[in-house]
């Protein structure tokens, strides 16, 4: 007895050692991560990996791969969404849409000679609370055949690059419109 309760003790504050060190956590279809204060409701038919749950990136990469979402009803190898917190601070001289519009120029460049691949964009998407730019690409010899990458930079300079991946356009604009379910804290 006294053993059972001593491994659920450790347990549950290995738990709470895990989300309070993450600082993500998902409750519901809410995701938060408190590191660079985001919030995300995503909808009901997604669900949800953390950073904790996904597999381990390169430590060297300033890029961390911080939720994926698959569509429940689809069971796809790819997630749907994923997002990405890039750490890179950029120059205090640079504006958000500066800011954006380099990260998805570099996107761009990766994809530019990939034959039968269309590109449409930036543009940039007012949401409640921030911009966001999106980058739309559409690639005819594999799937996903409907791609957008998402740019949202952050108060500190740093940015959050969302994948959007979908079979179809409007399945694809009904992804990118869930974004209304995102909100950032200002610091």
């Amino acid at each position: 007895m006294k053993s059972t309760r001593l491994i659920l003790a450790l347990l549950c504050l290995f738990v709470a050692f895990k989300v309070v060190c993450a600082g993500q956590s998902v409750h519901g279809h809410v995701f938060r991560s408190d590191k660079i204060g985001l919030t995300y409701t995503f909808p009901e038919n997604f669900s949800a990996k953390i950073e904790g749950e996904l597999p381990k990136h390169d430590p060297s990469s300033r890029e961390h791969l911080i939720l994926a979402l698959w569509n429940s009803t689809e069971r796809t190898a790819w997630p749907q969404i994923a997002f990405l917190y890039d750490t890179k601070a950029r120059s205090a001289d640079s504006s958000s849409a500066e800011i954006a519009n380099r990260y998805l120029s570099d996107v761009r460049q990766l994809w530019l000679n990939v034959r039968g691949v269309k590109i449409s964009g930036p543009q940039k998407i007012s949401l409640p609370g921030s911009d966001v730019w999106r980058l739309d690409l559409f690639q005819p010899d594999q799937l996903p055949h409907y791609n957008s990458a998402v740019v949202v930079p952050l108060a500190d300079r740093r940015l959050v690059a969302i994948q959007i991946n979908a079979a179809s356009e409007r399945d694809l604009d009904a992804e990118v419109d869930s974004l209304r379910g995102l909100s950032l804290d200002r610091k």
